[in-house]
């Protein structure tokens, strides 16, 4: 990362070792660091549908839509102003593909996901909008750092929730 005279890199910084040390599984978290893209949550996403169509299981993947491209907004406003590193952007993209390839195994653990991001999304603010407005400063870099914390701190409620770091298990992840 950046130098540590950076306040509000110094305050990703913190996050991402208290988000790891929260977890408690190092190979839950190295599973976490190995998406780095949204895209590779599309494909898991459409690798899901594919699988629930064939057992006529589908599930309304699409809810997640707004969550998703509320987080791309996100990071296409940190990756110019912030300067995001690979290890920011796989905590924003690996905890959520995760929890969907894992919770897929059963129905109703998978809809609680999706409506939760659902309900998550439509809250989300418009960054790129919102810099645009306002000049990016301090006190912007400060809002961009704790709404960074707070997606962690969702992931982690929802990794503990279905006992996920317990019951993680490298044959779970295709």
């Amino acid at each position: 990362m950046t130098a540590p005279s950076d306040p509000i890199q110094k305050v990703f910084e913190n996050t991402i070792r208290d988000f790891r040390a929260s977890l408690k599984n190092d190979d839950l978290y190295n599973e976490i660091m190995k998406t780095t893209t949204i895209d590779e949550v599309y494909d898991a996403t459409d690798k899901l549908q594919k699988e629930q169509a064939k057992k006529g299981q589908l599930r309304h993947l699409s809810k997640i839509e707004p969550y998703l491209e509320g987080l791309r907004n996100y990071t296409s406003v940190i990756e110019v102003f912030m300067q995001a590193k690979p290890d920011i952007l796989a905590l924003i993209w690996g905890p959520i593909k995760l929890l969907l390839q894992l919770t897929s195994v059963l129905k109703e653990s998978l809809d609680a996901i999706i409506n939760i991001t659902a309900d998550i999304g439509i809250l989300l603010p418009e960054f790129r909008t919102v810099t645009n407005l306002f000049d990016f400063n301090t006190y912007m870099k400060d809002v961009l750092a704790l709404f960074f914390k707070d997606i962690l701190d969702f992931y982690l409620i929802a990794l503990r929730f279905f006992g996920l770091p317990r019951k993680f298990s490298s044959n779970l992840i295709s």
